[in-house]
């Protein structure tokens, strides 16, 4: 149910087109409002965002996304050369974990990475 809408006191009168436009906004809000009030708000990254709407995922991790496994550990010729390491390398021999933390060595040390 749409509430009357207050006459403005403004000097510059609304086009019907804007003063429709902001009743039907004014009513969306409401409705949102009111949604979150009876069932909660909703929790971030909980709504995927439907495609072509310009949303951005909030829970998505940036940069390569993990390997999913296919099945078994990984063969000894691709494990990480760190003792103990088991994931498989991805860069000079180290898996992602190791090549960054020895990137973050070199550069605090001042060596180029």
């Amino acid at each position: 149910m749409a509430r009357l809408r207050k006459e403005l006191t403004s000097q510059a009168p609304l086009t019907p087109a804007l003063t429709s436009w902001a009743e039907a906004l004014g009513d969306a809000i409401g409705r949102g409002m009111l949604r979150a009030l009876n069932t909660g708000m909703p929790q971030m990254g909980s709504v995927a965002p439907s495609p072509g709407n310009g949303a951005v995922m909030a829970g998505r991790r940036r940069g390569r996304p993990p390997k999913t496994v296919a099945g078994g550990p990984v063969p000894m010729d691709r494990r990480c050369t760190v003792n103990g390491c088991t994931r498989e390398q991805r860069s000079k021999g180290l898996c992602s974990a190791h090549y960054q933390a020895e990137r973050r060595r070199q550069i605090a040390t001042g060596k180029p990475a």
